[in-house]
């Protein structure tokens, strides 16, 4: 039975679809079997594997219509796309933007109609990974509900790491509220990073200082680099645009590590508190 992991953070820009993207792509070609789901509406995940998000007749968004219908009887496979670096997708367009009013109309039960299509999967694969938009609304909360943990990037500056906390909180209150007891945190990744400087090196203790006792800070940290940057636009993982370059070793130690690592879960009074 595969694993689910939302991989989310409410601050835009932290690396957060290049670490769903690069982990899930990484997992692939050592032989997982991986899914990725887009669910932000901007369709960047969609994007950066090659497809172009406008041109799709079938996305998440009919997916998700499916489910308010409780037309549980669908294909399987609907809606997902093969892509060339391995990893399965379940791509997104702009139509999601308008899935919030529709999920908000369900009287009871509309946190967990993303779970509710996720069941039907996930013996497919070995992870399934939610690349979540940069917001903590009813699209981003189905995630949370139907998700087994938590991958949080972090941007390695202060005000990225201040914004933890509503994170945090968001989680307990899913865990807590009884959406889904069972979430626990994988840990928190620190993004463009520069190792060289003293800022980096503050944050690194700051986070450690902050989150260390109840959550994993992963040892292994992305670097920032121009071609992180470029690969989304060329419409390939790292791995494909430069996969002798840094971000790619990067992404590849840290790849070991989340294989290798244990889940930490989420302490009731959220984990701790930047200051």
């Amino acid at each position: 039975m595969g694993k689910i992991i939302a991989v989310a953070n409410q601050k835009g820009g932290v690396g957060k679809t290049t670490t769903c993207i690069s982990l899930g792509v990484g997992l692939a070609r050592q032989g997982k079997k991986v899914l990725l789901v887009d669910f932000d509406p901007q369709g960047n995940t969609t994007q950066s594997l090659g497809f172009n998000p406008d041109a799709l007749e079938v996305t998440v968004s009919d997916v998700l219509d499916k489910m308010i219908g409780k037309e549980y009887d669908i294909p399987r496979d609907m809606a997902i796309l093969h892509s060339r670096e391995q990893a399965d997708l379940l791509p997104a367009n702009i139509e999601l933007a308008t899935m919030e009013m529709k999920l908000l109309a369900v009287y009871i039960g509309r946190e967990k109609i993303l779970a509710n299509y996720l069941k039907l999967v996930k013996g497919m694969y070995d992870y399934i990974f939610i690349d979540c938009k940069p917001s903590l609304d009813i699209i981003t909360l189905n995630a949370l509900t139907a998700a087994d943990s938590v991958l949080i990037p972090v941007q390695a500056q202060f005000y990225s790491v201040k914004g933890l906390e509503q994170l945090l909180n968001t989680i307990c209150q899913v865990i807590t509220g009884g959406l889904n007891a069972r979430l626990t945190i994988e840990g928190i990744l620190l993004t463009l990073a520069n190792p060289q400087t003293n800022n980096f090196k503050e944050i690194k203790k700051v986070v450690e200082r902050a989150y260390g006792r109840n959550i994993k800070i992963f040892e292994n940290y992305i670097p920032r680099a121009v071609t992180a940057e470029e690969a989304p636009a060329a419409g390939t993982s790292i791995y494909l645009y430069d996969g002798t370059g840094k971000v790619a070793a990067a992404y590849e130690r840290f790849t070991e590590e989340f294989l290798s690592g244990n889940n930490v879960s989420v302490p009731v009074e959220g984990g701790g508190r930047y200051e």
